[in-house]
């Protein structure tokens, strides 16, 4: 029987929820970010070059490029399945730490690795469509992502204080110690009952029942475009922010001190940076902006976004590499820029979509096509800076970021052509 509650009622579930998946979202990204975070650390037993280290950060990402659309179609079907799904992926980032914390070769790391990927590729897919079928999904897709992106900017900190008082080792059994009660706590508090998301689900439809439905064809094409521009902005992510400890370390020449702290300074920007989006996204939404212009809005943003990114990288190539301080500068700014598209593709994806039956598999391919070359990215990167520098390294990115330009003004200029065919029809 379907249960019957009140709009106060619904509006604290809400809460709820995302409160848990945005927990969560920050224990996925402490376990994603904590190998880079410790990489100038470990040094110390085992010797690594950039080329590995970037394969270490890719060897995740190709096991979330499988995985996802698998766990979202799974996610479909199997409702009931998706909190389970969550935190015993959590879980399995605390197994992986474990074994991080007794690798003696670049060997043991690529095999923690794997099972690191097999854990993250848990989550994206069934949180994304817990918080689509809520009233207020901008606001919470924002206060999510920047819960993950708070995750990545914490993570170096706290590790470079452990690594310090204790060594790396350490660091990261104490992560995986929180990895596993995270996810305990995860099983057993956060809500799962199939008739509460579908009351949330209806709540959300009778906001929209106005909305012009796009046409089947409209949101294949729509989508798919999402998913190429999505494949062209991972790899700037992943590098940027995977990279950003070892390249003030080995790049801007900081201590390991100061590239822990300076990293944490710059993704904790970067998190700020989404939550802004996100509140200016929640206001469209509140004041009464149409479906299509909410598309508009954030479609400029992400522009904008990507705009001032590609052109930071050509300024980090062109900065000598002794102007640490101006360098400092010019990847704060970068970040901030950058991440203010974080949240824009999913939100921009649940709009085209709506609320129906494969949400989760629609969230699951784009992941994956952002982790497929976000997978790839890393390994050319430090093979890059190996082989010629990070100069090089930096313009790889730069270029991937005009193409990911580029995509984003098609999105814009074919999205335009369709509300104006729904404006004559």
């Amino acid at each position: 029987m379907a249960i019957t509650q009140s709009s106060e009622t619904s509006h604290s579930m809400e809460r709820h929820i995302l409160l848990w998946t945005s927990i969560g979202h920050f224990s996925n990204h402490v376990g994603n970010y904590l190998t880079p975070a410790l990489l100038i650390y470990l040094q110390t037993d085992i010797l690594l070059t950039q080329t590995e280290r970037g394969i270490l950060g890719s060897i995740p990402m190709i096991m979330l490029v499988f995985l996802s659309p698998a766990i979202g179609y799974i996610g479909d079907n199997r409702p009931v399945w998706r909190k389970h799904l969550i935190w015993i992926g959590m879980i399995l980032i605390g197994f992986f730490g474990f074994l991080m914390s007794l690798a003696n070769s670049f060997t043991d790391l690529a095999i923690a690795t794997i099972i690191l990927g097999v854990a993250l590729s848990s989550y994206h897919p069934l949180a994304f469509n817990f918080l689509n079928t809520m009233p207020n999904k901008d606001r919470n897709m924002g206060v999510n992502a920047v819960s993950g992106n708070m995750g990545s900017a914490i993570t170096p900190v706290i590790a470079m204080v452990f690594a310090v008082l204790f060594n790396w080792r350490i660091a990261f059994i104490l992560f995986s110690i929180y990895q596993l009660i995270a996810g305990f706590l995860f099983g057993f508090i956060f809500p799962n009952s199939p008739e509460l998301h579908e009351s949330l689900n209806n709540y959300t439809k009778n906001e929209q029942i106005n909305e012009i439905k796009f046409t089947n064809q409209q949101v294949l094409i729509l989508s798919l475009l999402l998913v190429f521009i999505s494949a062209a902005r991972a790899p700037v992510f992943r590098s940027l922010s995977y990279f950003t400890t070892v390249v003030f370390s080995d790049a801007f020449l900081f201590s390991n001190i100061e590239a822990s702290l300076f990293s944490g300074v710059v993704l904790g920007i970067g998190a700020f940076a989404t939550f802004i989006i996100g509140v200016l996204n929640n206001r469209k939404a509140l004041r009464g902006a149409t479906r299509n212009q909410r598309i508009q809005f954030r479609a400029k943003t992400i522009f904008i976004s990507n705009t001032v990114a590609a052109f930071l990288l050509f300024l980090l190539i062109l900065t000598p590499t002794h102007e640490s301080p101006l360098l400092l500068a010019e990847y704060v700014t970068l970040t901030f820029f950058f991440f203010l598209g974080a949240a824009i593709l999913p939100t921009i994806l649940a709009e085209i979509t709506g609320t129906s039956h494969g949400m989760a598999a629609a969230f699951g391919l784009l992941f994956s096509g952002a982790t497929l070359t976000g997978a790839i990215a890393p390994t050319i990167f430090g093979y890059l800076a190996d082989e010629i520098g990070f100069n090089a390294s930096f313009l790889f990115l730069s270029i991937v970021a005009i193409v990911c330009w580029l995509l984003i003004l098609l999105f814009m200029i074919i999205f335009r052509k369709i509300t104006s065919q729904q404006r004559n029809n």
